[in-house]
């Protein structure tokens, strides 16, 4: 009954305040019936009805209008009041016009709290409409998310889990909820039985996956913990890296195989040089049959046979390559990803100065990223003993090639002609790395070469643009 009488208060209140000049007529009409009534009425008095045109105009009244109007009301009571001219007539004026004031200004009063009431109530619904707004974007997010998504209880249990997660453990047809996760991913129950599980673990692992049909899988997880009223809980984000890992080792091999193809013709072509020279040189000797007609002179004319078929055989194989074709812009951009991070910690400043818009180029993807890799280890490693630490990549099409520079503010190149030797004294990985990063680009057709700057280093890859031809 009272939230009736409440709710029918606040329908009341609403229409008079959307009908405000209609309220200001009604009550003024009242307020003219009830003098008209005291004045034929000068026996008793009926002055306690001006309360009623003063609750109908409060609502829509300021206060200082409330008190002219309640003074109003006050001095027409008192002058149809039959005691009117008795000694306390003016303290019952005051009293009846504070009285009316006080009633107006409670009705404005329970009017305002009444419109805070309804904002507040207004606003929080507006705050549950929002949340479960939310609620549902973050269900369908979870839910249609291509990557598994779970979360656990204290004990390992799964509580909840989308349909990509069902996929993922084969559970077609089947809840994974109540499901212990130890048997599928086990390192998510030895995360939460750990010694140093925290309420604000952030982290991603790699670990085996079971599968519910008994397939084993790569998984990479993003986990987190979060605080429930039964303890902490985990929820993890799950991917099959399976595919990638098939894929990355595959990519490793026929670049391994690439580039040992490479090496191995460049080495072929050191030892047909060699086995050249020693060739003539025992031509030479072959024309003395003393010397010919000796058996250690014979053997090593077989061996220099030997080393020019292998060779020749080295340098077949190292010719039988497929025409590649590598988004310059792509790579390179992955080289930014890879090697920033380091050069950050190491305190090195990274330029790059790498436009929009570069070719395809004839080149290996990924033994394009290795001579990169190999240019910018260089670049830092030549900065270690200096105090201004700058390497500067910068890439452009310049007539018909394609120019990549690798800049460092290192000391420089003390003897620039020995950079593409292999197997020098004191260099990184056997002195190979530059050697093999120029046969790599000549195998394309491409060039690596040194360009000796002040202040520092700069070295050089020619690539053709997909569009162009190289001349052989």
């Amino acid at each position: 009954m009272i939230t009736m009488a409440m709710g029918k208060l606040d329908q009341f209140l609403v229409y008079v305040e959307s009908h405000r000049w209609q309220m200001l007529v009604i009550s003024a009409a009242l307020i003219a019936g009830i003098a008209y009534g005291d004045a034929l009425l000068p026996q008793s008095s009926v002055g306690f009805l001006y309360l009623i045109p003063i609750l109908l105009s409060a609502s829509v009244l300021s206060t200082v209008q409330i008190v002219i109007l309640a003074a109003f009301c006050g001095w027409l009571r008192e002058q149809f009041d039959p005691l009117v001219w008795s000694a306390g007539a003016g303290g019952r004026m005051a009293v009846a016009i504070v009285g009316f004031s006080m009633t107006g200004l409670f009705v404005v009063q329970m009017n305002r709290r009444r419109r805070l009431l309804l904002d507040h109530l207004a606003e929080r619904e507006e705050q549950i409409r929002r949340r479960r707004e939310a609620e549902m974007q973050v269900r369908v997010l979870i839910e249609t998310s291509p990557l598994a998504i779970l979360t656990l209880n204290r004990n390992g249990e799964v509580v909840l889990a989308n349909e990509s997660a069902r996929q993922l453990f084969t559970f077609d047809g089947e809840s994974l909820q109540g499901e212990n996760i130890e048997r599928y991913l086990p390192i998510l129950s030895r995360m939460l039985h750990g010694p140093r599980l925290q309420s604000n673990l952030r982290t991603n692992v790699e670990s085996k996956g079971l599968r519910h049909n008994g397939e084993v899988f790569l998984a990479h997880v993003w986990l987190s913990t979060y605080v429930t009223s039964e303890g902490l809980g985990l929820a993890a984000v799950v991917w099959d890296a399976s595919e990638n890992l098939r894929d990355r080792e595959g990519a490793g091999l026929d670049s391994m195989m690439a580039t040992s193809r490479i090496l191995v013709g460049a080495i072929a072509h050191e030892i047909r040089n060699l086995a050249s020279a020693a060739s003539s040189a025992y031509g030479s000797l072959a024309r003395h049959s003393v010397i010919v007609q000796d058996e250690q002179y014979r053997a090593l004319g077989s061996l220099i046979e030997g080393l020019e078929k292998i060779a020749s055989s080295g340098l077949r194989a190292a010719s039988r390559r497929e025409a590649a074709v590598a988004d310059l812009g792509t790579v390179l951009d992955e080289v930014r990803i890879v090697i920033e991070p380091g050069l950050r910690e190491a305190d090195v400043e990274l330029v790059w100065q790498v436009g929009e818009g570069l070719p395809l180029v004839q080149a290996d993807h990924h033994s394009l990223l290795q001579v990169f890799f190999n240019l910018a280890r260089n670049a830092v490693q030549a900065l270690e003993s200096v105090s201004r630490r700058e390497v500067r990549i910068s890439a452009a099409l310049e007539e018909d090639n394609v120019v990549v520079r690798f800049r460092d503010s290192g000391p420089g190149v003390n003897r620039p002609e020995d950079l593409f030797q292999p197997f020098q004294t004191g260099a990184h990985s056997f002195g190979l790395g530059l050697y093999i990063s120029r046969a790599i680009l000549r195998s394309h057709g491409g060039e690596l070469y040194y360009e000796p700057e002040e202040g520092g280093s700069c070295f050089t890859v020619e690539l053709w643009p997909m569009e162009e031809t190289p001349e052989r």
